[in-house]
């Protein structure tokens, strides 16, 4: 062994003592990340704790891996977190480097949100109480240059009422490219965004977005729709919030928003079809549910175009970010006009743009 070191030149020394330093540091380097950040989420969190179980390097890529994350309440258990994450994966964005800058590109798999409103404090779980943005830093210490969110699902639950509530958004999709504008882009808007869900597992939701967040005040323009959920999924969470529940009928919506300089302009349009809300067997159980029925169904009838079986309008807004002034009138005029003059159009009308929202003077 001795003749053998005495052979070998000093680079050649230098360049194996460097690669057994770095076979160590691939090899203990992700425990010691684990322990800190497993660390930090059980003992340093205000209302919350959290816990990794495994921690990875890609050292080819310039990435790691984070598996199986959970955070949940102190004072509940583990078994019921606030939000799960089946893996996060954050690698250097080459191209932000090859423009001069830190930046990662950020891809979220298999995430789930579990939101619990109840009127007891002690059983809700919002996540309204905690510093997340110092959470998230822990976890994803540089700036994203992109982000992707896949396979993941938000509930929001209610054990209050006597009929449980179960919201759940799922087959989320969210995808954000250019965030810090690496590619030089002289558009006012150059990062671009694009979502998808599905809501009750029924109404398929989409939304894109154009924006620049590298502005004071972050401005965009977005377009959405929901289309056709079936509105009689949302009846346990009708009933419990409302209360009112549906025996049949869809709900579309279809909505363009723009904003910069502080100041907003939009409209949504929202379409319900071939609604009903009593039926032949209806058993009121309150005064209050029945007055409810009884005035929806009442404005179905009065409100519903007799060829579309729909009840429609489009609300207008525009003003300050903060608290636009809604064009509440026109929306009424607007539903009048949709049941007995001209039927409103079940699409976006791509009518808005940031160039439509004035200037802060």
């Amino acid at each position: 062994m001795k003749k053998l070191f005495r052979s070998l030149s000093k680079v050649q020394i230098t360049l194996i003592a460097v690669a057994v330093f770095l076979v160590v540091v691939r090899i203990f380097l992700p425990v010691g990340i684990k322990y800190g950040i497993n660390w930090y989420m059980g003992n340093k969190m205000e209302n919350y704790k959290g816990h990794i179980e495994d921690f990875d390097l890609a050292l080819y890529r310039g990435a790691y891996q984070i598996q199986d994350l959970k955070i949940w309440e102190k004072v509940k258990s583990p078994k019921d977190p606030l939000v799960s994450i089946h893996e996060i994966d954050l690698s250097l964005a080459w191209r932000g480097i090859f423009a001069g800058k830190l930046l990662g590109d950020l891809k979220v798999d298999g995430m789930k949100l579990d939101l619990v409103d109840s009127a007891d404090k002690k059983k809700k779980q919002m996540g309204a109480d905690q510093d997340w943005k110092t959470v998230v830093g822990k976890l994803i210490p540089i700036e994203l240059e992109s982000f992707r969110l896949s396979n993941s699902e938000v509930h929001l639950y209610n054990n209050d009422f006597k009929v449980p509530v179960d919201v759940v958004v799922d087959r989320i999709m969210i995808s954000a490219t250019n965030i810090k504008n690496t590619d030089k882009s002289k558009e006012l808007l150059p990062s671009t965004m694009e979502a998808s869900a599905r809501l009750q597992k029924s109404g398929h939701v989409t939304a894109g977005a154009k924006v620049n967040l590298l502005s004071k005040v972050p401005a965009f323009e977005s377009k959405m729709a929901i289309d056709k959920l079936d509105v009689t999924k949302l009846n346990d969470f009708f009933k419990g919030y409302g209360p009112f529940t549906f025996t049949s009928g869809s709900f579309s919506l279809y909505g363009e928003v723009s904003t910069r300089d502080g100041r907003i302009k939009g409209y949504v349009k929202p379409f319900f079809e071939n609604l009903d809300v009593i039926s032949s067997k209806e058993k009121f159980d309150s005064p209050k549910r029945f007055f409810f029925e009884v005035g929806i169904a009442m404005s179905n009838l009065i409100l519903r175009n007799s060829q579309t079986k729909t009840v429609a309008t489009r609300v207008d807004f525009e003003g300050a970010a903060k608290g636009p002034d809604v064009k509440t009138w026109d929306a009424f005029w607007g539903s009048l006009r949709n049941g007995f003059i001209e039927a409103l159009a079940k699409k976006l009308d791509n009518t808005i743009s940031i160039k439509d929202v004035p200037k802060k003077d």
